[in-house]
């Protein structure tokens, strides 16, 4: 079965190149021994392959002048995208961290389905499951639900419903050529000019180093309550107060950075289906705040903003031109969007995991960790995913201009741990006798 990528997945194709590889990466920590690896293979085998888009691999149009067409792959060959490997001792934090660098700095072969699972033994006290996808394939939603696909207890899966773009013929794309730059530059003015600050200055090089920090998902909620408002824009003022620390700690203070955080646009009935389907919100973290309480307020005031704009229909429409254009067309539809630089400082994304246990092979998942992918000219994401009551945040790092990416990780969890500090000590104060 043959069937052209989105406007919006081909876009994924579009703003890749050599140094930034648009490529999602997870790992799934478990506790407990390893699974024999026939017997993981075959349960690999058994419940992705129900999704036929892991047996397809891309078709590029003639020319260039088209979109991509996914195709069933004539050659496939399940041992090709499985994996064994062995953690260096002691198997800990570091070790799964550089095992992680080394998925997202190693890009995916074009020419075959765009996925890797491996099986990665050596941990202290378990084992993991990693896996890489390219974007263009899923976003972060339906990467869950690849997780949840694999963790599933029977084979039973239902395939997710093909989308249906309109294939489009080389005549109406060079035609409406001018016409679609106009309407990227319109829409990259609507967005506007992100500051400089050290994550979105200088060029971009292959190589990635993550960290990572988990807390318990209850904390996110405690700080919510008090404020009144939702776990998303907490989470991002944490992100706000943790580079308030990073920042100041490295001499290099702006007022606000801007985010680009991708929102969910998937209909509740098409959970399941691979592809993406998101816009994209630019809020300003105001860093420059000092003051914790005014800070969040400033959090959930840019956010409210953000959404009420329309920002997130727009940046899905600049997507989809660069995704509906030829790859030279599209080159220069990204140069006039400044889409590589000019409107976010650091991306952050924040996905919801299962919110009860699961396992797999008998084993209990522990622990989700996702990696997003770096763009051109920007050093720094994070990802941040909950998991039955806990919450991992994942700093990815481009390291020749970002490399303490592990110092950025304690200050997230520094900045919750103050949050929750100082909700305790106003608690102890208004409850104290006058």
């Amino acid at each position: 079965m043959s069937q052209r990528l989105s406007a919006l997945d081909a876009a994924f194709l579009q703003v890749e190149d050599r140094q930034n590889r648009m490529q999602l990466a997870g790992m799934l920590i478990f506790k407990g021994q390893a699974p024999d690896p026939q017997h993981f293979r075959a349960a690999v085998g058994e419940r992705l392959l129900g999704l036929p888009r892991f047996r397809q691999r891309l078709q590029q149009s003639t020319f260039g002048l088209g979109r991509p067409r996914w195709v069933d792959d004539d050659s496939f060959d399940l041992d090709y995208h499985l994996s064994r490997i062995a953690l260096p001792s002691p198997g800990g934090h570091e070790e799964v961290a550089a095992h992680i660098d080394h998925m997202t700095s190693a890009p995916l072969d074009l020419s075959r389905p765009l996925w890797e699972v491996g099986l990665v033994e050596g941990l202290a006290d378990g084992f993991a499951v990693s896996l890489k996808v390219h974007h263009c394939m899923v976003d972060g939603l339906s990467i869950i639900d690849i997780f949840t696909a694999l963790l599933a207890p029977d084979s039973d899966l239902t395939p997710p419903p093909p989308n249906s773009p309109a294939p489009r013929g080389l005549a109406p794309v060079k035609a409406q050529a001018p016409s679609r730059l106009r309407r990227v530059q319109g829409a990259a003015k609507l967005l506007g000019q992100a500051p400089t600050s050290p994550f979105n200055t200088g060029d971009s090089g292959p190589t990635r180093r993550t960290a990572y920090v988990t807390v318990p998902l209850d904390s996110i909620h405690e700080v919510r309550k008090v404020h009144g408002t939702t776990v998303n824009n907490i989470v991002l003022a944490v992100v706000a107060g943790g580079l308030r620390r990073y920042l100041t700690r490295h001499d290099s203070m702006v007022d606000k950075l801007h985010a680009f955080v991708p929102v969910n646009r998937r209909p509740q009935d098409a959970r399941g289906s691979l592809g993406n389907q998101i816009g994209m919100t630019y809020p300003a973290l105001p860093v420059g705040e000092a003051s914790p309480d005014a800070r969040i307020m400033k959090v959930v005031r840019s956010v409210g903003e953000a959404t009420a704009s329309g920002q997130a229909a727009t940046t899905a429409t600049l997507m989809r031109l660069l995704g509906l254009a030829p790859a030279p067309l599209a080159r220069s539809l990204n140069r006039a969007a400044q889409f590589n630089a000019g409107m976010f400082n650091l991306t952050v994304t924040n996905v919801p995991g299962p919110p009860g246990p699961v396992h797999f092979l008998g084993s209990d998942l522990e622990l989700i960790l996702g990696s997003t992918p770096l763009t051109k000219r920007h050093a720094l994401t994070i990802a941040v995913l909950s998991y039955n009551g806990s919450l991992s945040f994942m700093v990815t790092t481009d390291p020749r201009r970002v490399p303490d990416g592990s110092e950025i990780a304690e200050d997230l969890r520094a900045e919750l741990e103050s949050l929750r500090e100082q909700i305790a000590l106003t608690s102890d104060f208004q409850g104290s006798p006058q």
